[in-house]
């Protein structure tokens, strides 16, 4: 029997905390998001510096590099 009280202690404990949890959980996605957002920022830098760099076109890597430092965090 004190198992069963037990079990069922634990189950109204949780599903108490699952409200906080989900929550949690959502802000932790919409970080994730952020992130991943931000990585194909930088990847596009990258690519956009890269390819110029190739060609050597100073002007244009250096105007990709202003744009990156104004809208980088």
């Amino acid at each position: 029997m004190r198992g069963r009280i037990d079990r069922l202690t634990w189950a109204a404990r949780t599903a108490r905390q699952l409200p906080e949890r989900l929550k949690q959980l959502e802000r932790d996605v919409q970080e994730n998001r952020r992130l991943h957002q931000r990585v194909a920022e930088l990847t596009d830098v990258v690519a956009e510096v890269l390819v110029p760099a190739a060609d050597r076109d100073d002007a244009r890597i250096r105007e990709v590099l202003a744009k990156y430092g104004e809208t980088s965090f």
